[in-house]
């Protein structure tokens, strides 16, 4: 937008007496075709003329590269808010990424909710993530709460409300290195199956509230089985209903995830984990055998178990709570002792299982459902390398027995 002129500076005056270092900084902007009348832009200032005159020049400076004309007025609390609500009307994003989007708003409208966007400087960046550090925020939440605070501030940019994003010029903090996946070796998943076992053999003395609590017992252990024979994700296997499981051709349909935040099954990750994943024969006695047990719990509570009925079921019939499900495993982990064993951690014994076996990449990257091979290889080539080792120790085993004859 052209300005006319180089505009005006006018003292302030309060009933006629001029206010000090009080003025009134004026834009023209021409006239308006439709009205006939002179546009007029106006701004406040406090300093001395020296600094209104820089403050005329800096008023003009952003009229003319496209600032909107309340662009001084507003806040990063009401921006971010509409940025939020445009982001949920796209469609474009699941339910669980809109929900941490959420949380690492609350972060930065506790520092940033009243301060206007023109007045966010590099150094209030800094010194918001030196507050959030002392809060005693975690360098991860930290990390992505200043990825969404960039996103904010460069639809800002493109809204013409801000001249430029200024986490450009913060160095954003690191995104810590995610912890690596725990495989059990063969002897802790032999453990681990007779501890899971054990647990479905509580004994809880009131007939009425142990058998509730039993059944309960067996649907956790059923999810950690399923999670360890199949590789499936958490959500996954929470998702699983009865017409997922095809007894007769021994295998399992991957259709849905049970979302954490809505509680509502949705399509999995991408279109690679829709798939149909085998079970042995061991797996299908077991879940047989589960399915028979939760009929009968859920028939004496007035339940019927029919094909939508989920897998892994909570007390009243329906989806098991990934938070119960949490607090089992953490429990189940320390009365075992399998502590520091991630539920996510039971899908890397399932894949670290297979590659060690010589199982073909491809047919293990299927059954987890990567989008492509090279995720699967980029996770679990160390398995390759562990058993390259033991072959050139046998190699050299057998070298050094021909030269001792």
């Amino acid at each position: 937008m052209k300005v006319k002129g180089t505009g005006s500076i006018k003292q302030v005056k309060n009933k006629g007496v001029p206010v000090k270092n009080s003025w009134q900084l004026v834009l023209s902007l021409g006239v308006d075709p439709l009205t006939g009348k002179r546009v007029q832009k106006y701004r406040h200032f406090s300093g001395t003329k020296t600094d209104a005159r820089r403050a005329l020049a800096e008023f003009k400076r952003e009229i003319e590269t496209g600032l909107k004309l309340n662009a001084d007025t507003v806040v990063f609390g009401d921006y971010a808010k509409q940025w939020e609500e445009s982001r949920k009307l796209s469609g474009r994003l699941t339910e669980s990424t809109i929900a941490r989007g959420k949380y690492n708003l609350r972060h930065l409208n506790r520092h940033l909710a009243t301060v206007k966007l023109k007045d966010i400087e590099p150094t209030t960046i800094r010194n918001l993530y030196i507050a959030l550090a002392h809060e005693g925020i975690g360098q991860n939440s930290i990390a992505k709460a200043a990825i969404t605070l960039k996103q904010i501030l460069r639809q800002a940019c493109a809204d013409g409300v801000v001249l430029r994003n200024v986490c450009d010029f913060v160095e954003a903090p690191k995104m810590p290195k995610s912890k690596k996946g725990t495989a059990l070796s063969n002897a802790d998943i032999a453990r681990l199956a007779k501890a899971l076992k054990d647990a479905e053999s509580n004994y809880y003395p009131l007939a009425q509230i142990g058998q509730q609590r039993l059944t309960i017992d067996m649907s956790h252990a059923s999810a950690v089985r399923l999670a360890l024979t199949t590789g499936l994700r958490r959500g996954e296997v929470l998702a699983l209903r009865w017409c997922d499981i095809d007894f007769d051709d021994a295998a399992l349909h991957v259709r849905h995830t049970l979302c954490r935040t809505t509680k509502l099954l949705k399509l999995p990750k991408t279109h690679g984990s829709i798939r149909t994943v085998s079970l042995d024969d061991r797996t299908i006695a077991d879940i047989k055998r589960w399915k028979n047990r939760q009929a009968q719990y859920l028939f004496s509570i007035g339940i019927k178990q029919d094909e939508q009925t989920h897998v892994i079921c909570s007390e009243v019939g329906g989806y098991m709570d990934a938070d119960n499900l949490n607090r089992w495993w953490k429990a189940f982990k320390k009365q075992y002792g399998f502590d520091g064993l991630r539920f996510h951690d039971l899908r890397h014994c399932h894949a670290s299982m297979l590659v060690g076996s010589g199982v073909n990449f491809k047919v293990v990257s299927e059954r987890l459902g990567h989008s492509n091979i090279g995720t699967t290889l980029n996770l679990y080539s160390h398995v390759l390398r562990e058993n390259d080792k033991k072959a050139a120790n046998i190699v050299g085993e057998i070298m050094g027995q021909s030269a001792s004859l």
